[in-house]
């Protein structure tokens, strides 16, 4: 998933970065969740906050490929009422999507 920066964003909060933004909902979720990328923003991302629908409907988490810096990200979509795992087309859903990011 593609994450478009909000206006303003990033923006640095001591040695850190915070970013702000939204995408759209993969056309086909596959189980395990969806990369995340922040295409003009060339920093790593530390942490992804858990990140709710605008429709209300599901609940996006960010997952790390591991600890440290340099870890690539996945948002895991569940759906809100129930918390098992979403699938198929989630196009029609956007999500705000925010978390911290460094420089290594």
């Amino acid at each position: 998933m593609q994450i478009t920066l909000n206006q303003g964003y990033p923006d640095r909060v001591g040695r850190r970065y915070i970013f702000n933004g939204y995408s759209a909902g993969p056309t086909l979720y596959t189980a395990g969740g969806e990369s995340l990328s922040i295409g003009q923003f060339k920093n790593y991302i530390d942490n992804v906050f858990p990140a709710r629908s605008v429709s209300g409907t599901y609940i996006g988490y960010g997952i790390p490929s591991g600890v440290g810096p340099r870890a690539t990200w996945k948002l895991f979509i569940v759906t809100a009422s129930t918390g098992a795992e979403a699938s198929g087309d989630l196009s029609a859903e956007k999500f705000v999507i925010g978390g911290f990011a460094g420089t290594y």
